[in-house]
């Protein structure tokens, strides 16, 4: 068994799909279904289970993917120490992006500009490999070793026009007669607002679910709809072109975390950049709370 078929099988198991890996990996599709079943044969046993167009992990497979990250945590982390002892160090970081994705931008070039020692290499959708991660959820403690680096509103985005934008006050039974939009329900956001509609008994009329912040915008500002969105972390998405106000009955709030992959080792280079990047969030939050 080889460390290149077990970081295969993690993405086909991670993308539950042989094509959807196999371009991922820029492998040819039979190339990497021959290693699929070489691995199987090696082990004894099928380590998927075929649902239609999908294959997912059945029991052996789920025992073996545990031990593949295991594997190759433990392999990253050691070749890290090794830099680390020797003056070698890699100064590459990999940051999972799963919230704020309209501030990666901001964060990169401060990076580029302040910290020219380290070469933050920012990922959004399927990456197990991270150092360190941005996300979001509707608690401040998030289940894992992380700081809260902003704590914000969630509100209503309004287009200018909209007869929402001149009240001075939001209520929930204001928005009963609007068109929502909404990002795709996988998304962070979408969770936590449907979390905080649930809990005040509201169910906003969606008539159209987008794939990006950059479509729903150009929506809005066409007067499609209004939406739910933070008030910090999107706030160079709306400055200028739309209006944002809270729902005064119906308070929300997320928080963003900066989490530190304490399974793998932390290079001083890793805990710098984690620094330089929280204390970024910080400030930036700051601008808002004065």
């Amino acid at each position: 068994m080889e460390i290149n078929q077990i970081k295969q099988f993690r993405v086909i198991a991670r993308t539950e799909s042989i094509s959807k890996a196999a371009e991922l990996l820029f492998v040819a599709q039979p190339s990497l279904s021959q290693m699929l079943k070489r691995l199987e044969t090696e082990l004894g046993t099928p380590l998927f289970e075929r649902r239609g167009r999908r294959i997912v992990l059945n029991g052996a497979g789920k025992i073996f993917l545990r031990y593949c990250d295991e594997i190759v945590s433990a392999l990253d982390s050691a070749e890290k120490e090794i830099g680390e002892l020797i003056g070698s160090e890699k100064s590459d970081i990999y940051i999972l992006v799963e919230s704020t994705s309209l501030m990666i931008l901001e964060v990169a070039e401060k990076m580029r500009k302040h910290y020219p020692w380290s070469l933050p290499h920012f990922y959004q959708g399927l990456y197990d490999d991270w150092d360190m991660k941005i996300c979001s959820d509707i608690c401040p403690d998030c289940g894992s070793p992380s700081k809260v680096v902003i704590e914000e509103p969630i509100g209503i985005l309004i287009p200018e026009n909209h007869p929402l934008a001149i009240k001075n006050t939001i209520c929930k039974k204001d928005l009963e007669a609007c068109d929502f939009l909404s990002l795709n329900t996988s998304d962070a956001l979408t969770k936590h607002v449907a979390h905080f509609c649930s809990k005040a008994d509201f169910k906003p009329n969606i008539t159209m679910y987008v794939d990006s912040p950059s479509v729903m915008q150009e929506l809005l500002k066409r007067d499609f709809g209004v939406a739910f969105a933070p008030e910090y972390t999107w706030y160079s998405y709306y400055e200028n072109a739309l209006i944002f106000k809270t729902v005064d009955d119906m308070p929300m709030r997320q928080f963003v975390h900066l989490v530190i992959n304490d399974k793998k080792h932390i290079t001083k280079s890793i805990q710098r950049c984690y620094d330089a990047i929280s204390q970024f969030y910080i400030e930036y939050a700051q601008k808002f709370q004065i």
